[in-house]
């Protein structure tokens, strides 16, 4: 395991298409078999450290069965084996960049950060 600023990532199996995914234990996991680049592991690493951010400020929380978006709760849905989530932009599956929480953290990907401070990088 190794420390991306205070966060601790860790590489396990994750779901088929997901890369990488900020957990409520306060880790990161990054699916095992990607082969990730310098340059694509810190883009995928600014967004996670921005859905944590979220998580650790209250303003994005989730469970097995929901996740909550600025005090809002959104359900999730599995439809003929695809995750939903019915959030404010409607049904769309899990990931979806439309989603707002997933909107912010794809725009986090290319900000430029304090290194030291905010990533540890």
């Amino acid at each position: 395991m190794k420390k991306f600023g205070h966060v601790n990532v860790d590489r396990a199996p994750l779901d088929s298409g997901v890369l990488a995914e900020a957990r409520n234990d306060g880790t990161i996991v990054i699916d095992s078999s990607a082969n990730l680049s310098p340059k694509e592991e810190k883009r995928v690493m600014k967004h996670e450290m921005k859905h944590m951010q979220d998580m650790e400020t209250g303003k994005a929380a989730y469970g097995d069965e929901w996740l909550m978006w600025n005090d809002n709760i959104y359900l999730r849905r599995t439809i003929d084996g695809v995750k939903y989530i019915d959030g404010p932009a409607g049904r769309l599956p899990e990931g979806d960049e439309n989603h707002p929480w997933e909107a912010e953290a794809i725009a986090a990907e290319t900000q430029p950060t304090n290194k030291k401070e905010d990533y540890g990088i």
